[in-house]
């Protein structure tokens, strides 16, 4: 009778699948490429509990100190090593870029100097003057209010993105909310009144406001909060990696992440968009771009179009978890768009119109 011990064919096959993949990777080690960047953090984790020992004769031939070895030399996730070169896209750090200034067709004394990625997409967008948020000391010094920001009597946009997120994740248990970016929008008293809602915080880049708890985002600490909400805030990172960082940061590892942004679809006409002609907008972001960033950081991201916001608007969701990403999907199979302010101007239309 053989000495060979018995496992079941699954643990067989699994071990047969990690001898194979270090092969792949090697093969793509030699080809300079960076494996690590298709593979994540699977094979890493295979790689050191996987014990040969255990498995048939069939599959003894690889060490298992060869495995743990070639898993230690695949590079760390995160961001390109390093800051980029002059002139290269700030998110892929690819030199493929190209530099030029862009006149908006409606309006041509709207002027923008860009820098549009050829590999990733992203565009870099040159705001000549400093941040004029980040020296504002009272609301009267932040841009004026609009329909899309909450007050004390209608709720906005950050209020409807919240509710969304909470009717996502759908938990008996109280969560808390932090409104990344509120600048002058009251949402996060309206948001405080939802039902299973701890506390609401809001952080930013200044505090104009002490309506409530302020996390502030130049040092936000080890604060973690299950839902996040950042409406119109991401087009406005001068360094996306480190703010993407910060903010990504935020999030626990079963919470949720909604941005609201306009998201091109790979080659922006420029001249003809005028997202980008915004005070202080300085990323636009492609497909590609968003989730390069968010697979580096170890989320995963989903986009979602909006009621009434426009063909490029998107909502983009992060999250950590699997389980938390199958929830959106189940929670769009029910809802075809995102609720914004659009949606709540037509329920109050409709609820007008009922009572007349």
């Amino acid at each position: 009778m053989s000495d060979t011990p018995r496992v079941d064919r699954a643990s067989a096959r699994a071990h047969l699948w990690l001898r194979r993949s270090v092969h792949f990777l090697d093969r793509w080690r030699k080809r300079g490429r960076r494996p690590r960047r298709l593979f994540g953090n699977v094979l890493v984790r295979v790689a050191t509990r996987v014990d040969p020992g255990v498995l048939p004769a069939a599959f003894a031939s690889l060490d298992p100190v060869v495995v743990r070895a070639a898993a230690a030399a695949l590079p760390v996730p995160g961001p390109p090593p390093g800051r980029p070169p002059d002139g290269a896209c700030l998110v892929c750090h690819s030199p493929r870029v190209s530099r030029r200034e862009v006149q908006y067709t409606a309006n041509p004394g709207l002027r923008k100097t860009v820098n549009s990625c050829a590999r990733c997409g992203f565009v870099g967008i040159d705001e000549i003057r400093p941040s004029h948020y980040r020296a504002a000391t009272s609301l009267d010094q932040l841009p004026r209010p609009n329909r899309r920001m909450g007050t004390e009597e209608r709720p906005g946009r950050e209020f409807q993105m919240a509710r969304m997120a909470l009717q996502i994740l759908d938990r008996k248990s109280e969560q808390n909310v932090l409104v990344y970016g509120a600048g002058r929008s009251l949402d996060n008293l309206h948001i405080q009144r939802l039902p299973r809602v701890g506390t609401v915080s809001i952080a930013d880049i200044m505090q104009v406001r002490d309506d409530a708890p302020f996390v502030d985002v130049n040092d936000p600490g080890k604060q973690r909060f299950p839902v996040v909400v950042a409406s119109e805030v991401i087009e406005h990172f001068r360094d996306p990696w480190s703010d993407f960082a910060t903010l990504l940061g935020l999030v626990t590892r079963q919470g949720l992440l909604v941005c609201g942004t306009n998201i091109h679809g790979g080659r922006p006409n420029l001249e003809r968009d005028r997202y980008i002609y915004y005070p202080d907008h300085t990323s636009y972001y492609s497909v590609a771009s968003i989730r390069r960033i968010a697979t580096a950081m170890g989320f995963y991201v989903d986009f979602r179009l909006p009621d009434g916001l426009g063909r490029r608007k998107r909502y983009v969701l992060f999250t950590r978890s699997p389980a938390v990403l199958g929830r959106v999907a189940d929670y769009f199979g029910r809802v075809p768009l995102g609720p914004s302010e659009a949606t709540f101007a037509r329920q109050q239309e409709r609820a007008t119109q009922a009572a007349d």
